[in-house]
């Protein structure tokens, strides 16, 4: 075994081990998780990102390596939208903003020592 197979499969089984070890505990504890599907998506885009690695350097399949690129990045979308879903309000289409008559505060009062 020559050192690019051994950086290949030690890199491929880092990013198979870190899809595990990202998975298991929001299956196996999913009550205790927040935001489980949120992870769930990024675990399954980190492990389409593996597939797209092998895919593309083992395989020497292009194709098949962009469609796994793609879907990788189709999860990771959902897994950050399952995150930031709670902050993001679309019901209130404009700013309400205070209109003051006469500004107090800021540098204006502030006294020159």
């Amino acid at each position: 075994m020559d050192l690019v197979t051994f950086a290949f499969i030690a890199q491929t089984a880092t990013l198979v081990i870190a899809s595990a070890l990202l998975v298991y505990p929001v299956v196996a504890y999913a009550h205790n998780v927040a935001h489980t599907r949120g992870l769930l998506f990024l675990s399954g885009a980190l492990l389409a990102i593996t597939v797209s690695y092998v895919a593309g350097i083992v395989l020497e399949l292009s194709v098949a390596s962009a469609a796994f690129d793609l879907a990788s990045a189709l999860l990771a979308a959902a897994g950050i939208w399952q995150f930031a879903r709670p902050f993001v309000r679309f019901e209130d289409p404009e700013l309400d903003t205070e209109t003051v008559e006469r500004a107090s505060g800021g540098f204006e009062s502030a006294g020159d020592d």
